[in-house]
């Protein structure tokens, strides 16, 4: 007997609003009620993965080859990545990681916790790169069957941000993440079919009261959705940035 298909869900948000730590928490109470599931993250650990992350911390640079410059432009900054090359590097490891990690679990029966997927593309890469090529070159990306996004503001995030670490990413600036929250407003909003239904959560509550928040939000898809990724009960869903009820 063939397995149901799993359920695809993705935890998003801008850096400081907790989707690592609730995906965790996510993946727990649901383990605790013999679902099976495994919880995966953007970007990922595979070869791809590790090059974003390397760019992320400044330490992968796009500077060519001597041997490439003829001795030209040699006392210029070192540059980062350009955002198209940073951009495409994304969508690779998340072809790989659809084809390495969701697919396959999703295929046995297996529901797949994203911390992060292809939301924070256009969020992120979005500000420099055009949103439509992106959608383009991410045209094989698994639609979601729900997301979740983590409502906080930048002010609230770098807080925790600055209690948490030591360091910071590239974009984990107060005028750069300003930035991207307000594109994943828009984004939202605009109501993109690749990126399925978004329900918003205020992450600004006590960490255990918006836990409990999302357990009772994929309780509810998991019982009352259907496997195509539409649902049964709109009602459930809140596709604009409106209150929680």
């Amino acid at each position: 007997m063939v397995p149901d298909r799993g359920r695809f869900i993705v935890i998003e948000g801008i850096d400081g609003s907790g989707s690592t730590s609730q995906g965790s928490v996510l993946t727990t109470s649901l383990r605790a009620k013999r679902k099976r599931v495994a919880f995966t993250h953007e970007p990922t650990e595979g070869p791809v993965g590790g090059l974003i992350r390397l760019a992320l911390s400044r330490r992968l640079t796009g500077a060519p080859s001597s041997a490439y410059l003829n001795g030209a432009g040699q006392d210029r900054e070192t540059p980062g990545l350009d955002p198209e090359t940073l951009a495409l590097l994304y969508a690779a490891d998340r072809r790989d990681h659809t084809m390495n990690a969701i697919d396959p679990n999703l295929a046995n029966g297996t529901h797949v916790i994203s911390d992060r997927y292809l939301l924070s593309s256009l969020a992120y890469q979005g500000l420099n790169v055009e949103v439509e090529w992106l959608l383009h070159i991410n045209e094989f990306a698994r639609r979601p069957d729900l997301t979740i996004f983590l409502d906080l503001s930048v002010e609230q995030a770098l807080l925790r941000m600055k209690a948490a670490r030591w360091t910071r990413d590239l974009f984990e600036e107060e005028a750069g993440l300003q930035r991207v929250y307000g594109k994943y407003r828009e984004l939202i909003a605009s109501d993109i079919p690749q990126l399925g239904p978004i329900v918003r959560v205020d992450a600004s509550r006590p960490k255990e009261e918006v836990a409990r928040r999302i357990r009772t939000i994929v309780f509810r898809f998991l019982e009352f959705g259907e496997y195509a990724g539409e649902h049964t009960n709109p009602s459930l869903f809140d596709l604009q940035l409106t209150e929680d009820p």
